[in-house]
């Protein structure tokens, strides 16, 4: 009910925000196809840089090509039906035997936290950056300690939580990939947000936004902002629709080329991606529900 209401207030405000415009949502000025070449160039550049985190997460497990390439697309296809991509883990443990589930799952989900990190703590240096003058010295610091304690949260956190008498908690620190390859996952994320970022200004101009360099530190500010909003379904979507118009607008940057940018990367990262791995994915494998 809570997320219904959300959403609710969401589809309100997009509304009222798109009923101020002269002639709506349309779209009138000159599509860069220049733009729009390297914007999809990135798609499959984006999906290779997820291909090499599965890599890691199963760096120690004996696996066939085939039966990695089929987990890794169907954990698109699963994480596309569940708020915010979380549900990857899912479609990826239904290739491996019951005795190798529990750790695909956890490092997933650590590879799925190296990425939140990512975007939480560029959002936060984007904001600082932003907000510089307006901020007190002293909350300028307790921003900085919060986004260090992500990272050793991150690389330290297995050190904590195998001390609490809980036996779940224990397994987990026991399977969790190496704070060596934790690193390689958080670079890895670091190129991907980077990939994020470069999409969604290539979208701006493609809808006829002039290039400017300060754009890069607002979509970074946009991306902290989205990540850490509710998860409703889809991916965020309307989610980052509201956000992206609610941050981008202040620099005058018109609301249906935001809009776009945000429908376009949204297609391009997520619905393509999984309509073509359903297409290719295994359906029935020997690995499958063992």
């Amino acid at each position: 009910m809570l997320k219904l209401g959300v959403l609710g207030l969401l589809i309100y405000y997009l509304s009222s925000r798109l009923s101020d415009l002269p002639n709506g949502i349309s779209f009138t000025s000159t599509i860069h196809y220049d733009a729009l070449v390297f914007l999809i160039f990135l798609m499959p550049l984006n999906l290779f840089i997820e291909w090499q985190k599965w890599n890691v997460i199963l760096r120690d497990e004996t696996v066939d090509q085939k039966q990695k390439v089929h987990s890794f697309l169907s954990g698109i296809v699963s994480g596309i039906i569940t708020p915010a991509y979380a549900g990857n883990f899912i479609g990826r443990m239904l290739y491996f035997p019951k005795s190798s589930r529990k750790k695909i799952i956890v490092n997933t989900f650590t590879s799925n936290g190296a990425q939140f990190i990512m975007s939480i703590s560029m959002g936060l240096v984007a904001f600082q950056n932003i907000y510089s003058s307006s901020i007190h010295l002293f909350y300028h610091l307790l921003l900085i300690i919060a986004n260090l304690s992500l990272y050793l949260l991150y690389f330290y956190g297995d050190s904590i939580i195998e001390k609490l008498p809980f036996r779940i908690f224990k397994q987990i620190s026991g399977i969790v990939v190496s704070r060596d390859l934790r690193l390689v996952l958080l670079c890895l994320s670091m190129f991907r947000y980077a990939v994020f970022v470069a999409q969604f200004i290539l979208a701006l101009m493609v809808f006829d936004v002039p290039f400017n360099p300060d754009f890069i530190i607002w979509v970074m500010l946009m991306f902290g902002a989205i990540t850490i909003s509710p998860s409703l379904f889809m991916g965020k979507l309307i989610v980052r629709e509201t956000v992206a118009i609610t941050i981008l607008t202040l620099i005058g940057i018109a609301l249906p080329s935001i809009i776009l940018a945000a429908v376009s990367t949204w297609l391009l990262n997520q619905i393509l991606p999984a309509l073509i791995a359903t297409l290719l994915v295994k359906k029935r494998t020997q690995h499958a529900w063992v």
